[in-house]
C-alpha cells in the first residue's frame, strides 16, 4: 500500500480501515522473519566444528568467520537505518530478507576458508537493514505501555531460530562429509517467501499506535490526525550527534557493547566448546540440540520475565527497563564464572541455564527503551546508531579475540583443537573476557537508569512539535 504523508486527507479513513487485528498479523510476519534471521546465522555455528575440520582451519578461524559477518553487519547498519527512516521500512525489510536468503544458500558452495569468509560477509549486508526498520515498524504498531512485552515476544523468535539453527547445523553436519552444505540450502530458500510478505505489509504512520491511543486531533473541526513524518533530510552525522545527546540511548549503547561481547562469544563457541573431549565430548548433533535447547528454554524464561517485569516496574519507575537489564547482567557474571570452572556436565548445565536466563532478561526492555527515548521519526536511526556502536565496539571482534586467546592458551600451538581437546583453552578465554564484561554492563545499567524519565519526556515533546509543524 502507499505511504501516508503527514498532510494526507485520507489518513483517518485509511487508519479506520485497518483491522484491530492487523498489528498481530504484522507481528506474525516479523516474528517469522526474526526466526529465519537467527536460523540463518546459527546454522553455521551449529556446524562450525565439523566445517573447521573439513575445510582445514582452527578455533581462531571460527572466530574470524563470525567476526566477518558481524563487522559487515555493523558497517551497513547506520546507512540502512537512516534509509529506513526516509523510505518505506517494509521495502527495506523485504530487500534485506531477500539478500540474506540468497547469501545463505550460496554458503553451501564454499570450498575453503576464504570463500566461506566472503559468503558470511555478504550475509551481514542483508541482515544489517532488517532490524532497525523492523523495530521502527513494531514501535509504530504497538503503543509505549505494551512495547516491552511485544518486543520480548518478538525476541522469542530469535531464541527459536538459534535452537533450530544449532540443531539443523549440528545434526546435518554429522551425517557425512560435506553434508553441512544441505543445511544452508534448506534455510536460505524460505526467506524469499517472507521477503514477499514483508513487501506486502501496510506501512504505518510514524508514531501511529501512540497517536491512536491518545486520540490526538489537530482541531475539533478537522477530520485529520496529524502524524509524525519521516526523518528530516539533515546531514547523517548531525542526526547521529543529536541522537547521542540522549543520555539514556548512550547508556543503552554502553550496556549493549559489553553484553553483545558476551552473547556473541556464547553463540559462536558453545556447540564447539561442548564437543571438546577434554571436558564433555558431546557429538555434533547432541551439542547442537543441547545448546539450542538451553538457549530456547532458559532464554524464553529470561526474555519473557524481563519484558513483563520491566513493564510492571515501569508503572512505578520509568527507568525500570534499563534497571532490569543491569540487574540481569550483574547477576549473570558469577553464574558464568562458575559454569566455566565446573568439571561435570550436570553442574555446567545448571549454571549455564541460570546464566542464560539472567542475560536474556535484557532483550525486550532494551529494545523498548530505545524506542521510548527516541523521537518517532528517528526510531530506525536510533536503533541503527545503537547497533552500530554496540556491534563495532562489542561483538564485531569478540569471537576473534576469544578464538585467538584460546589458541594462545594452547601450549601446543593449535593441536588441542585439531584433536578436539581445546575445552579448557576456550573456558579460560571466556573467563578472562566475558565475566568482566558482564560486571561492567550490569553496573552501567543500574546507575544509568536515572535519566530515562527525562529522555522519554523530551521525546514526547519532540513528537508534539512535529505534529504541530505537520
Amino acid at each position: 500500500m502507499s505511504d501516508f504523508s503527514p498532510s494526507s486527507p485520507t489518513k483517518t479513513d485509511a487508519r479506520d480501515k485497518v483491522s484491530p487485528s492487523y498489528p498481530k498479523y504484522v507481528f506474525g510476519v516479523m516474528f517469522a522473519i526474526s526466526f529465519l534471521n537467527y536460523l540463518d546465522r546459527n546454522v553455521m555455528t551449529g556446524a562450525a566444528n565439523v566445517i573447521a575440520h573439513e575445510l582445514g582451519f582452527g578455533v581462531d578461524g571460527i572466530g574470524y568467520i563470525s567476526s566477518a559477518f558481524l563487522v559487515v553487519y555493523t558497517l551497513f547498519t547506520i546507512p540502512l537505518g537512516i534509509w529506513a527512516d526516509r523510505a518505506n521500512r517494509k521495502n527495506v525489510i523485504a530487500l534485506c530478507v531477500a539478500m540474506w536468503s540468497v547469501a545463505t544458500a550460496l554458503t553451501a558452495l564454499a570450498f575453503n576458508f576464504t570463500s566461506l569468509f566472503l559468503s558470511r560477509m555478504v550475509l551481514g549486508i542483508g541482515e544489517a537493514g532488517y532490524f532497525p526498520a523492523g523495530t521502527a515498524i513494531m514501535g509504530d504498531y504497538f503503543r509505549l505501555e505494551q512495547r516491552s512485552r511485544v518486543m520480548s515476544w518478538w525476541g522469542v523468535a530469535q531464541l527459536v531460530g538459534i535452537l533450530v539453527g544449532y540443531v539443523l547445523g549440528g545434526e546435518v553436519a554429522g551425517l557425512y562429509i560435506g553434508s553441512w552444505r544441505l543445511a544452508f540450502l534448506f534455510t536460505g530458500i524460505p526467506g524469499l517467501a517472507l521477503a514477499f510478505l514483508a513487501w506486502k505489509l501496510r506501512e504505518p504512520r510514524r508514531n501511529e499506535a501512540d497517536e491512536i491511543a491518545a486520540e490526538l486531533e489537530v482541531s475539533a473541526e478537522s477530520t485529520e490526525i496529524a502524524s509524525v513524518g519521516k526523518a528530516p533530510r539533515v546531514n547523517p552525522f548531525t542526526q547521529m550527534r543529536n541522537l547521542l545527546r540522549i543520555k539514556t540511548l548512550v547508556i543503552l549503547i554502553v550496556v549493549q557493547i559489553f553484553a553483545y561481547f558476551v552473547l556473541s562469544v556464547a553463540l559462536t563457541f558453545l556447540p564447539t566448546f561442548l564437543q571438546q573431549k577434554d571436558l564433555y565430548g558431546l557429538s555434533s548433533g547432541t551439542a547442537g540440540i543441547f545448546s539450542g535447547g538451553v538457549i530456547v528454554i532458559a532464554g524464553l524464561i529470561g526474555t519473557l520475565c524481563g519484558g513483563y517485569m520491566a513493564d510492571w516496574l515501569n508503572r512505578r519507575h520509568q527507568g525500570a527497563r534499563i534497571l532490569v537489564c543491569g540487574i540481569g547482567f550483574l547477576l549473570s557474571a558469577p553464574a558464568l564464572l562458575l559454569a566455566m570452572l565446573s568439571q561435570t556436565f550436570v553442574v555446567f548445565s545448571i549454571l549455564f541455564i541460570i546464566t542464560t536466563i539472567l542475560i536474556t532478561m535484557y532483550t525486550g526492555p532494551s529494545t523498548a527503551a530505545t524506542q521510548d527515548v527516541a523521537p518517532a521519526a528517528l526510531r530506525a536511526s536510533a536503533v541503527a546508531v545503537s547497533l552500530f556502536f554496540a556491534h563495532m565496539l562489542g561483538d564485531a571482534f569478540s569471537p576473534t579475540i576469544v578464538g585467538v586467546l584460546a589458541r594462545a592458551f594452547d601450549p601446543t600451538g593449535g593441536s588441542h583443537f585439531t584433536n578436539n581437546m581445546a575445552g579448557h583453552d576456550l573456558a579460560l578465554a571466556i573467563i578472562v573476557t566475558c565475566v568482566p564484561a558482564l560486571l561492567i554492563a550490569g553496573l552501567v545499567g543500574i546507575f544509568g537508569a536515572r535519566w530515562m524519565e527525562g529522555d522519554i519526556a523530551a521525546a514526547r515533546e519532540a513528537d508534539r512539535r512535529d505534529r504541530v509543524v505537520a
